[in-house]
């Protein structure tokens, strides 16, 4: 087989160029990311699928689960105070607790930056800084949208087929409200958007969406602790669900927006909380 590997191209075009509707909703909220005024330019990410016969797809893709494993831990771990604002992540020292090489420890404490939760320092390396509740929020009102694009494209694209699988997550995620574990949940959650997502059939799309969903990871994770939020969260899923199966996209976009906006303010009022006590 071969494996397939996913290269960006970005491009900025005048606004006047004709684009259409879809891929210029993607767009305009790539350039408000980047805070270029969209009435100014429009970034473009254009992802095309490339084949490599010489590639390792079973080793890149261990690295990346490595990567996400690492920041998850170091997330969850911050966010609980285990490590200190203002702590050095030294990649060595990383790498050795881990037990792995230093590339994804280094993948890791990249994507880590991305959520606000560490930055790199002069002299220093990466260091743990205080979480910017504005670039939460901000981080959080860019997923919803994204996630609702997703959502609405979903209802309009998925086959029975599709949703059935949708169902099934849908009741993987139920089985694991239960569970003391958030993790459970947690993993459940990630599978079931990944999946709307994948209904979505836009690669464009989807690679904006893996970007917000990094960002708020932490705090999505952070808020599954409490099993009344699991279950407030799986009420959400089955508005989702629905609206999908009945191929509604205004009410799959507006069920998809809700959950996440809800999400973010109560995450906003766990950091809040969080430095109240610091």
């Amino acid at each position: 087989m071969v494996p397939l590997t996913g290269r960006l191209y970005v491009t900025v075009f005048q606004p006047e160029q004709n684009l259409n509707s879809e891929n210029r909703d993607i767009f305009v909220l790539y350039a408000k990311l980047l805070n270029f005024g969209y009435f100014v330019c429009i970034v473009v990410i254009m992802v095309h699928l490339v084949a490599f016969e010489d590639i390792d797809e079973a080793s890149s893709e261990s690295k990346a689960t490595l990567a996400d494993s690492i920041r998850r831990t170091l997330a969850d771990e911050i966010l609980a105070g285990k490590i200190q604002v203002n702590q050095r992540l030294d990649e060595q020292a990383l790498a050795d607790r881990f037990r792995v090489s230093r590339t994804p420890v280094r993948e890791a404490l990249r994507q880590l930056a991305t959520t606000g939760l560490v930055a790199s320092r002069p002299r220093r390396g990466t260091v743990v800084v205080p979480s910017d509740p504005y670039l939460i929020g901000e981080a959080f009102e860019a997923a919803a949208e994204l996630e609702a694009l997703t959502a609405r494209r979903a209802a309009a694209r998925a086959t029975l087929v599709d949703m059935i699988a949708v169902q099934e997550l849908y009741d993987a995620c139920e089985r694991a409200v239960q569970p003391e574990d958030r993790d459970v949940y947690a993993s459940a959650n990630r599978e079931f958007h990944n999946k709307i997502g994948e209904l979505a059939r836009n690669a464009s799309l989807t690679a904006a969406t893996r970007i917000v969903r990094i960002q708020t990871a932490p705090y999505q994770r952070a808020r599954f602790t409490d099993e009344k939020e699991r279950r407030q969260s799986q009420s959400e899923h089955l508005s989702i669900l629905e609206a999908i199966c009945r191929q509604d996209e205004d009410a799959a976009y507006k069920a998809m927006k809700d959950h996440i906006l809800r999400a973010s303010l109560l995450a906003l009022r766990q950091q809040k909380e969080a430095a109240q006590h610091t």
